[in-house]
């Protein structure tokens, strides 16, 4: 028996026998050496309903208090606990937007800037223009400190009062380290202003107004590919600044230096989206943390990427019938990961509870690497799968969860063809039996042997890994 080489991150490739093995709505997990094996394959999480809105196109949004407010086209709605909308106000445009709220009391200033539009200001139950003209057009906002910072195209961040909304004209700085501009302001330890080529830090000296309350400490000499390419420092999550660079690379600030995280996969899918004409600003950033995995979603029009923070591996994303992923500006409110949902108005939680996508199947699919004793071929009588038994649910739909499936399939030209798929049971609840297995699997060719599992039902997937008894022919 040899062992089929399971990948531990998402390793596709241009042409597919290039392939280092694929990872789709699926994530590796180093186990104790106790346990059965010291890898584990699971299911990523899937999304179940939070709210549903009349509503279309989620544009970010942000807790205060007890309330979310979340921006869609044209429109601000609140949100509670249990889900309950209330309409606030009317927002202009569709581009997505920056949010931050003061500590004022008892009432906090609630900001949010469409970098279209500019700056406006939300209560409870208005959205209205800012009321400051000082203000300007910003096209981002952050609040650090009791002060928010605007940044804006031609370089410049101005501050407010503290814990107020009044602007004093004479309250800025120009960020001139190089000169391209700002696309983000952005709030963590310091205030992080980015631009295209640089990143300028700057950190709170308490300068006496109407001087800017904040002197600059350091120059990163790396911009940012788009002002939605930055995440890691939000509530729920703050393990650091994640952004991808004007280079197309994806980096993590290890206190200021960029360290590159991406994989040649990651950059390949960066560069194809770009050479298609794929706008940089359509390239997202956001976080979540599920089963105490703190991950970091990188994703576009075409494809998502998952970058587990802790694992410092990658998974790909995917929802049915789509070759990206639906979830859009994650937040951390009520105890709970909430998202938008492109495929609807509705706000979705992110959870390890769900095994679809709010009624829509959530496919895990793995692929291996090869098995190759290149140049010879190899007969292969038999392959077993170490996937999870009894994993079906009584109360659950049937057949789907009562009577799940693996769909298993090879291909033996490195991934260009595929065979039929062979439908195998993973059983019903407590109905535990041996490895999955396949007999009677063919020879392969040069390339070697690629092999492909695949559950669309709603229940627990584990594999633990496979093998497959290769015979060596010389012809």
């Amino acid at each position: 028996m040899v062992a089929i080489p399971w990948p531990t991150t998402s390793s596709p490739a241009k042409l597919p026998h290039l392939s280092g093995g694929r990872l789709v709505n699926c994530y590796h997990q180093q186990m104790p050496a106790t346990t059965r094996s010291p890898d584990r394959w699971r299911r990523a999480p899937g999304l179940r309903n939070f709210a549903t809105t009349a509503r279309s196109g989620h544009r970010g949004s942000i807790v205060v208090g007890s309330t979310l407010y979340a921006a869609f086209a044209n429109n601000v709605t609140r949100f509670d606990a249990a889900g309950v909308a209330s309409n606030v106000g009317t927002l202009n445009g569709t581009a997505k937007v920056f949010w931050a709220r003061n500590n004022k009391v008892p009432t906090p200033d609630i900001v949010v800037v469409d970098p279209d539009n500019g700056a406006s200001v939300v209560t409870t139950s208005s959205v209205s223009s800012y009321p400051d003209a000082d203000v300007g057009a910003p096209n981002s906002v952050a609040f650090l400190d009791g002060y928010f910072f605007f940044s804006y195209g031609d370089g410049t961040c101005r501050a407010s009062g503290l814990n107020a909304t009044s602007i004093d004209p004479l309250t800025f700085i120009k960020c001139e380290g190089k000169p391209d501009g700002l696309l983000r302001a952005i709030a963590f330890s310091d205030l992080y202003l980015a631009g295209t080529d640089s990143i300028e830090v700057w950190h709170d000296t308490a300068e006496a107004a109407p001087a800017f309350p904040f002197s600059r400490l350091k120059v990163i000499p790396k911009g940012i590919i788009g002002r939605y390419a930055v995440t890691g420092f939000e509530d729920g999550i703050g393990k650091g600044i994640v952004f991808v660079g004007n280079d197309r690379v994806v980096y993590v600030l290890n206190g200021y230096v960029p360290v590159a995280i991406s994989t040649p996969a990651v950059i390949e899918a960066i560069e194809a989206h770009l050479a298609a004409g794929g706008d940089p600003a359509q390239i997202e950033l956001f976080p979540y943390v599920v089963n105490g995995r703190a991950c970091i979603v990188m994703t576009s029009s075409s494809w998502t990427w998952v970058f587990d923070l802790d694992a410092v591996e990658w998974h790909e994303r995917a929802s049915y019938l789509s070759s990206s992923w639906r979830a859009t500006g994650a937040v951390k409110a009520f105890d709970k990961w909430i998202a938008g949902d492109k495929a609807s108005g509705s706000l979705v939680e992110i959870s390890g509870l769900a095994r679809d996508e709010t009624g829509a199947p959530l496919v895990f699919e793995i692929e291996s690497g090869p098995v190759a004793k290149f140049p010879a071929r190899v007969s292969v009588a038999q392959a077993a799968f170490d996937l999870a038994q009894g994993v079906g649910e009584a109360t659950g739909p049937d057949p789907i969860a009562t009577d799940p499936q693996v769909a298993i399939s090879y291909s033996d030209d490195g991934g260009f063809a595929w065979s039929a798929p062979r439908l195998r049971r993973l059983s019903r609840q407590g109905e535990v039996k041996g490895p999955i297995r396949l007999s009677k699997c063919g020879t392969t060719k040069t390339a070697g042997r690629r092999w492909r599992l695949t559950v669309s039902d709603p229940v627990d997937v584990e594999l633990t890994g496979g093998d497959m008894a290769a015979e060596v022919r010389n012809a």
